[in-house]
């Protein structure tokens, strides 16, 4: 269970350094820095805090795919590529629980296109430098790649978990309401202080030269046989993804819209507009899809650096880490797949304010888990992981961040409650 100090004790604590946001970069970077402290034996105060459950926003509601982004070729973005298939194989060795091998497909109706989408994933496969996963089809009328799916939100709760059993405090449903460069100020009225604050509050951090992308997927029953996913390249540029999902129902995920988002971070929902366009697409592959097929969908905020100039679609997704003018640390933009050297890299930042002596020094890159990732597959032993080992406390962040039960099957009034009722008790 999460570390809780008694009410009224937690503005007398002080930290090396507090995290604010316990999505996958705040959570990764509290894994880093707890896990370097652990193999030098050196002590580092590590808060992290939340004031929702662990990967509850942005990281526990993506495409699920842990991936080199085939995609950016085109805008011609092979470092990033290039960096993104090296986690990818880092993230299938050192967490095969939540990270698996996927295939995808890609039925292409001209020899043009099936040649240059051959050379693409040729290209694709080169910048992998020897990370494969399996054997590419770079001809014919049918290719395929292979790239990686991921359970995200539990991904983000397994580094969260780690860094706890490291030493690390670690606070979820607990509100924050300023920042400052050596304290916050919790929603209670309490102040902790801290050497460092590092704002990983993704698309809460509110700057300007942040630019917020909603991407909303729809979940449908399954649509093919087959354990394969469909990456479609559409006519307007973009591509969608297929994907076989559903641990304890078979459906079929497809996203992701990319659409600029105004409105607040904590009001994020999926548009007609969005919502008939991923539906136009999937009934022109699948015939015999039909709206009443669907049995989710869910939407979140990428908050990515913006780029004057370039749609939703073309912004980069490089990182920027850095100490903003107020004295907290930031990190902005970049990848759910990069994640990892994300947390690498700002961990060296705060480091070299706190303990030089870790600053250079990256077991993230080799070292597996240390606690238990494989979560049990049935429902009452699975609701007692959640509330003992993660220490979940809502039948919601039980279906959307412990699981992702909430969006592969219509639950019921009568199911719901049941939920509700178990984690009362």
């Amino acid at each position: 269970m999460p570390v809780e100090l008694a009410e009224g004790t937690r503005d007398s604590q002080e930290f090396d350094v507090v995290i604010v946001g316990g999505g996958i970069n705040g959570a990764g970077l509290a894994r880093d820095l707890a896990l370097r402290a652990q193999l030098r034996g050196e002590v580092l105060r590590i808060l992290v805090i939340d004031k929702r459950f662990w990967g509850a926003g942005t990281s526990g509601k993506n495409s699920h795919l842990i991936h080199g982004g085939l995609r950016y070729l085109k805008y011609f973005d092979f470092s990033l590529v290039r960096e993104a298939l090296r986690e990818r194989s880092r993230l299938l060795k050192l967490s095969p629980n939540t990270v698996r091998p996927l295939r995808f497909e890609m039925h292409l109706k001209t020899w043009s296109e099936s040649l240059f989408y051959g050379v693409g994933i040729g290209l694709y496969d080169l910048l992998a430098a020897g990370h494969h996963i399996g054997q590419s089809r770079y001809f014919g009328k049918t290719l395929s790649y292979w790239d990686a799916a991921s359970d995200s939100a539990p991904l983000v709760i397994d580094n969260i978990r780690d860094a706890q059993a490291m030493g690390a405090t670690c606070w979820p449903y607990t509100e924050v309401t300023a920042l400052g460069a050596d304290h916050v100020l919790l929603a209670s009225g309490e102040k902790i202080m801290s050497r460092v604050v590092v704002d990983a509050r993704g698309p809460w951090r509110k700057v300007p030269g942040l630019r917020l992308v909603r991407g909303s997927h729809i979940v449908s029953e399954r649509l093919y046989a087959g354990d394969h996913a469909i990456a479609h390249f559409h006519s307007d540029g973009r591509i969608l993804f297929f994907i076989p999902w559903g641990d304890r129902y078979p459906v079929t995920l497809i996203g992701t819209t990319e659409a600029d988002h105004t409105g607040s971070a904590d009001d994020v929902a999926i548009s007609e507009q969005e919502r008939e366009y991923l539906c136009n697409i999937t009934q022109g592959l699948f015939p015999h899809f039909r709206p009443e097929m669907l049995v989710g969908e869910f939407s979140s905020l990428r908050p990515l650096v913006a780029e004057e100039g370039k749609n939703a679609s073309a912004t980069s997704r490089e990182h920027n880490i850095a100490f903003d003018a107020n004295g907290i640390l930031f990190i902005e933009g970049g990848k759910y797949t990069t994640y990892r050297l994300m947390a690498e890299q700002a961990a060296d930042k705060v480091l070299e304010r706190v303990r030089p002596s870790l600053a250079g020094f990256y077991p993230t890159r080799t070292e597996a888990f240390r606690v238990n990732t494989q979560r049990p597959t049935d429902l009452a032993q699975r609701l007692q992981w959640a509330q003992t080992e993660e220490g979940c406390r809502t039948a919601d962040d039980f279906l959307t961040c412990s699981t992702n039960w909430a969006w592969q099957k219509r639950w019921t009034t009568a199911e719901r409650a049941a939920l509700e009722e178990a984690f009362r008790r």
